[in-house]
Parts: C-alpha cells; structure tokens; sequence
C-alpha cells in the first residue's frame, strides 16, 4: 500500500494509483478511529462530494465505515461546494466535515478535505495523527476497538436552501436582485451549478445570469483543471466580449476560489480580486478592523489597508492559517493569493459569497470593475506580479528544499533587504518595494516561486535568478 499522507488541506492521490477503494477504506477507519478518541461529544458527521470520478462512491464508502462504528452520518444527496458543507458542519454542530474532493487539481487526482466543528481545516497534530493511524493501524484493530451493536443514523440531506437563507438573511440579496448588472458564470464543470441563478432568481428580478460549463463533466473536458485562472477561461473571456456581460465569476470544482473576468474579457489576477473585495469592506461598508493575508499575497494589500489605517497581518500558507484569526475575530477578512477569500461573517473561503460582495459593490458604485479598478490602482500605484511554478521528482524533496533554504537575498537582488521570513519557505522584501517567496508546495510536487516589483523587468529578473538557484531546471 502507497503511504497515505495528509498535506495543508487534508490527502490528495491519483486515482486508481493511490487514491484507491483499499485506501479510502484504510483513510475512512483512521478518521473514524480520530472521531472516537478525540472527539468525545459524538455529534455526528457531514459528509460531501464533489463531481469528480468515484466521488459519490467513496462518500458513500467512508459513511458506511462511520456507521458501523456508531458514528451517525448526514451525507448529502448531490454534489455538494465545500463551503456549504462547512456552513451545514456548524449549523448543524457536527464534530466533522468530510468532503471527497481534490479541489483544483485536474481530472486524474481525487482526494478528501476536512474540516472541524467550527467549519477550520484541521490542526497539523490532528492531521498527523489520523496519517499515522491510516499507516499503521488495520482495519481489523479498528473494528476490533470501535465495534458497536448500536449502528450509526444515516441521514440524507440536501444544504443547498439552508446556505442560500443564510446568505439571503446576511446580505442584501433583494437589492441586488433590482440591479441591472448582466453576469455570467463558468461552473467548470463543478458543484456551484444552479447556486448563484437559485440565489438572485427571483420574480420582480432584472438581473441576468447566464452560464457556461454548468453541466457534470468528471473529466473537465477543454480545461487543463478547473481552477479559475487565465489558461482555463479563455471560453468565458470570449463570451465576455462577444456578448457585452458586464461581470463574469469563475468557481473551481469545489466552490471555494472565485475568479473574475472584466467587462473586457480581461482575467483578474487574485491580488486584484483581493483589493476589490477589500475596497468593498473599507470604502463601501466602513469596515476598518484588522485584514489578514497569506505571505504570497501582493503587498498592494497592506497599501491599501494602510490608506484605511487598517492593521495587516501576515501568515504562512494555507487557509487554515487565515481562517483561524477569523474565527478567533482577530481579523474581518483575510485572502489568500491562490483565490481564496474569507470574512469574519462567512470564515470559510467560499467563491458564492464573495461574488455576492463584488455584485453589491457594482451595485453601489454604479460603476463597471475596470473603473473601480483604476480608483484602486490610484492609491496603491500597479505592481508587476508573477507566480512561477517548477514541477520536480518527489525523490528530490529534500534536495529542492535545502537549496531553497540556502539562497542568499543578495544573490538574487541588488537593494538592501527590508526584511526575511523563514516560517513557510522563503521570503525576501528589499528596500525599493520588491519581495520575493520561495517554497515547495503542501499538496504537490511543484516549487512556487512568488515575485512583485514594480517593474515587469525586475520582476522578471528575480524570478530567473532564484529558478537557477534552486537548479531544478
């Protein structure tokens, strides 16, 4: 058996390689095992499903293993965003969510996210203890333990009316409705298919959404994997233009990243849907309480906040990290640079809600994304952005990171440095503005290379200089 092991945000495998029936079985009696020793109020499970191969079978395999041991189980009826199943975790006040997805990953990975009574991913112990029980521990002994003559309750639910209330009582979802702003989206295939035409249809409604990829493909067929980003929305781009949308939102296959594509088919990068959503919380609604950000996230951010005399704080990578000070309510949002955004009233990064609040800002502003944009750009200047990925041999892990951890700030840049951060990789900032961060993925084999200046030519020099560095090229 290949060693099951659980990254930032739960295990991820290949199908029919190492994501297996033999190793979701061996994965499902370890969570199950997690569930009776640690946590003791034995209120039950969520579990969900995304759209991809086998999903379905393997939600329905790992609460058959929950069952048995007594655990009860409310397993969805249909694919289901992770964003919901940690809404329906916490209403319902669950010890555990448990979504079969591998998130982004293109068509041939499969894998399971969890997530705690409070809707968090869980914490590295808890992470490592239920790898080392999937690695050491046999379905024999944990059946021998956890044996109970007083089976699991199967229940069968479907949360997407119970999240679209919820939302529909926390924004204003009524006057948006009224809004003539014209949407499309692209669902690439994935779990957020009907949410946002069932949240803003509505009778007296005059806002049109219309949409693309809204149908179950497992495969992900014209896309190299459903993650909203510029290789994969060329299709919606064109839409865009071609038939004069005002807003387009891209959702990746379990719900939880948003993209944005302009009024002129342009694709956002992450940092500019970031700012958006924060000109959103500070200019419209007068939100000034502290912002969080993941050490990848362009420093634009902390410009603006700083226009606001907004506290910005700074995490390793991870929306664990992230969503933790928003549930403790240190912070009232917080955004990651891949894509994910959370708020102190939603702390779980959900693509839906967040388009929600780029919709009511539209609606305020009365102006188009590109205008607000260039307010924006007016106090923060424009950077030059680029994020590098290198795929390496896993058998070169250890090799990739000491070189990675051996680079020198004065290798790569000529201007005295700002400051270093060693706590996920690492991380350079230099006197004229620029910063760079070196790490090794927590879910892939791929080093990521994060880079911002404000010159494309700078930036584009520190990039080459520390991929030599690394010397997987």
């Amino acid at each position: 058996m290949s060693k099951i092991t659980f990254g930032t945000d739960g295990w991820r495998g290949l199908i029919a390689d190492d994501f297996t029936y033999h190793n979701v079985e061996i994965a499902g009696w370890a969570i199950a095992s997690y569930i009776k020793e640690s946590l003791i109020n034995e209120r039950g499970v969520v579990v969900g499903y995304d759209t991809r191969f086998g999903s379905k079978e393997f939600a329905i395999q790992i609460s058959t293993i929950f069952l048995s041991v007594g655990i009860d189980t409310y397993l969805v009826a249909e694919p289901t965003p992770t964003p919901v199943i940690t809404s329906e975790v916490i209403s319902r006040g669950c010890d555990l969510g448990i979504i079969i997805t591998a998130s982004h990953n293109d068509w041939k990975w499969n894998g399971i996210k969890l997530r705690n009574s409070k809707g968090l991913s869980l914490d590295k112990e808890d992470l490592n203890l239920i790898e080392k029980k999937s690695n050491s521990r046999s379905k024999d002994e944990i059946t021998k333990l956890y044996s109970s003559k007083l089976k699991g309750l199967l229940t069968e639910i479907n949360p997407k009316d119970d999240y679209l209330e919820l939302i529909r009582s926390k924004l204003p979802i009524s006057e948006i409705r009224k809004s003539d702003i014209r949407i499309v989206t692209d669902n690439m295939y994935g779990t957020t298919l009907g949410y946002l035409e069932s949240l803003l249809d509505d009778s007296n409604s005059t806002i049109i959404v219309d949409s693309i990829n809204n149908y179950i493909n497992p495969i992900f067929p014209d896309i190299v994997r459903p993650e909203p980003i510029e290789i994969n929305l060329k299709k919606i781009a064109k839409k865009m233009k071609k038939e004069k949308y005002e807003i387009g939102f891209a959702f990746d296959a379990d719900g939880d990243r948003l993209g944005i594509i302009d009024e002129n088919g342009r694709v956002l990068e992450t940092y500019e849907i970031f700012l958006l959503l924060l000109y959103y919380m500070f200019e419209i609604n007068g939100k000034r309480d502290p912002i969080a950000r993941s050490l990848s996230v362009s420093h634009s951010i902390d410009t603006l906040a700083a226009n606001y005399n907004v506290p910005v704080l700074e995490t390793p990578i991870g929306f664990k990290y992230l969503s933790k000070f928003l549930n403790q309510k240190k912070v009232m949002f917080a955004g990651e640079e891949s894509g994910g955004f959370g708020s102190i009233q939603f702390p779980d990064r959900d693509g839906i809600i967040n388009s929600v609040f780029i919709l009511d800002l539209i609606r305020q502003t009365g102006l188009s994304i590109t205008k607000i944009l260039d307010e924006i750009h007016s106090l923060v200047g424009k950077r030059c952005f680029v994020r590098k990925d290198i795929n390496f041999d896993i058998n070169r892990r250890k090799e990739i990171h000491k070189n990675i951890m051996n680079i020198k700030s004065d290798e790569i840049h000529d201007y005295d440095l700002s400051y270093s951060n060693d706590i996920d990789g690492i991380k350079y900032a230099f006197n004229d503005g620029s910063w760079v961060l070196v790490r090794i993925s927590g879910t892939e084999n791929v080093v990521r290379i994060y880079c911002e200046s404000k010159h494309q030519e700078t930036t584009d020099f520190i990039i080459n200089k520390v991929s030599k560095l690394i010397t997987i090229e």
